[in-house]
C-alpha cells in the first residue's frame, strides 16, 4: 500500500500467510501476538526444503545399503537429539553447530504437547483433537478392542509435524503459482473477481463459488506441487496392453502425461489455462495433486479452503498485475516438490470499486 504499483516477488509474503495459518489452526498459536515464535518455526520450516548434505548422505547411505537403512535413521536422529540438547543448554555452541531443522521442529512440537497434557491446557486446533484421540477409546472402554488403536506420542508427533510441514510449503507454493496466473491472464482474474464480489463473511456461500474452485483446480493441473507423489504397489499380477505387472511390483505415476492428456482435457488444448475445462465430470483419476483414493493427501480439503480465503481475501482488494519481470524470471525448481526458481514477481493495484471488507480470520 505504501509503494503502490511497484514491483516485487510476493513468495515471502505467501509463506508467512500460509505459516501463520499452520501455526494458528494446528497449534493456537496467534503469529501476530509471538512474532519470535512465528519467525523460528517459520525459518527452520525453510530450511526443512533446503540442500543438506547430512540429509542427501543419509539417503545414498540408505539406497545403497537398504538392510542398514534402521541403523542410518536411528544414528541420525540421536545425533541431532545431541546436538540440540547442547544448544539447549551450552548456548554458545549454536556458534559452531546447526542443528537438523527436522529434529528442531519434533523436538518443539514435542514440547507444546507436554506442556498441553501436564499443565491440562485445552484449545480448539488440530492438536488438541490428536491428543483427544489418544484417549477417547481408553476413557471409553479400557477393555475394548478400539483402546488399541488409540495414538501414541510417536504418532501424535509426527502426524502433527507432517501436517505442518506438509501444508506449509505446498499451500505456500500454490498460492505462488495462483498469483503467477492470476497477473498472466486479466479477462479471467476480472471474472474472478466478479464472482467473489458477490460473496460476503458467508462460509456457505464461499464453497459454491464455481468458478473459484475451477480457477485453483486449472492451475494445480498445469503446476503440480508434488508430481511424484502417486506410488503404489502391485497387489495381483495383471496385464496392460502388451505390458505384464508381477505381484509386488512397486510403481509411481507419472502425473504429467495424465493432467496434459488431450483425451482427457481436451478439445481445449491441455496447454491452454482454461478454467472452465473443470465444468465437466472426468474420471477422479484424471485430476491428481493431492493423490487419489483412500491414500490421498489427508489435508485437500483444508488446503483447498485455505487457498479460497486467501484468494478472497487479496482479490477483494487488489487486482493482480504482470510486471517487467513476471515471464521473465518465473522457472521452475525441482526440490522434494516442484516450485518457482527465483520467486513470483507482480505487481499490486488496488481496486477502485471498495467492497465491503470480510474477515474470515478473526483478526
Amino acid at each position: 500500500q505504501q509503494k503502490p504499483n511497484v514491483e516485487f516477488d510476493i513468495s515471502y509474503l505467501l509463506q508467512r500467510t500460509s505459516m501463520n495459518i499452520i501455526l494458528n489452526c494446528a497449534f493456537g498459536i496467534n503469529a501476530h501476538a509471538n512474532e519470535k515464535l512465528s519467525e523460528t518455526f517459520f525459518q527452520r520450516c525453510l530450511q526443512v526444503f533446503e540442500f543438506n548434505i547430512f540429509q542427501t548422505i543419509l539417503t545414498i547411505c540408505s539406497i545403497l545399503l537398504p538392510e542398514l537403512n534402521f541403523l542410518w535413521v536411528t544414528f541420525f536422529k540421536y545425533t541431532n537429539i545431541f546436538c540440540l540438547w547442547l544448544c539447549d543448554h551450552i548456548p554458545f555452541i549454536n556458534r559452531f553447530i546447526d542443528t537438523d531443522p527436522n529434529t528442531w521442529l519434533l523436538y518443539h512440537v514435542e514440547s507444546i504437547i507436554k506442556q498441553r497434557c501436564l499443565h491440562g491446557i485445552e484449545r480448539i486446533d488440530l492438536l488438541q483433537s490428536m491428543i483427544d484421540a489418544t484417549d477417547v477409546f481408553q476413557k471409553i472402554s479400557p477393555s475394548s478392542k478400539l483402546s488399541k488403536y488409540r495414538l501414541n506420542l510417536d504418532e501424535l508427533l509426527n502426524n502433527i509435524y507432517l501436517f505442518m510441514i506438509g501444508g506449509y510449503e505446498t499451500t505456500a507454493t500454490a498460492l505462488g503459482y495462483l498469483a503467477f496466473i492470476l497477473a498472466t491472464h486479466q479477462s479471467e482474474q476480472a471474472r474472478l473477481q466478479d464472482e467473489i464480489d458477490l460473496v460476503y463473511d458467508d462460509y456457505e456461500q464461499l464453497i459454491k463459488l464455481d468458478y473459484l474452485d475451477w480457477f485453483i483446480r486449472e492451475t494445480l493441473r498445469l503446476y503440480p506441487i508434488a508430481p511424484f507423489i502417486v506410488n503404489r504397489q502391485c497387489n495381483k499380477t495383471c496385464r496392460i496392453g502388451q505390458l505384464k505387472i508381477e505381484e509386488g511390483t512397486n510403481f509411481s505415476v507419472d502425473m504429467y502425461s495424465i493432467h496434459y492428456d488431450e483425451k482427457l482435457y481436451g478439445p481445449v488444448s491441455p496447454l491452454k489455462f482454461y478454467p472452465e475445462r473443470f465444468q465437466e465430470k472426468r474420471h477422479p483419476s484424471a485430476w491428481l495433486p493431492f493423490g487419489v483414493g483412500p491414500r490421498n493427501c489427508v489435508g485437500m480439503r483444508f488446503a483447498m479452503l485455505e487457498i479460497k480465503l486467501a484468494l478472497v481475501q487479496i482479490l477483494r482488494r487488489y487486482t493482480i498485475l504482470s510486471g517487467e519481470h513476471t515471464l521473465s524470471q518465473f522457472a521452475e525448481h525441482e526440490r522434494f516438490i516442484i516450485a518457482p526458481k527465483n520467486g513470483i514477481w507482480i505487481r499490486l493495484q488496488r481496486r477502485s470499486s471498495q467492497i465491503r471488507e470480510c474477515n474470515y480470520y478473526g483478526d
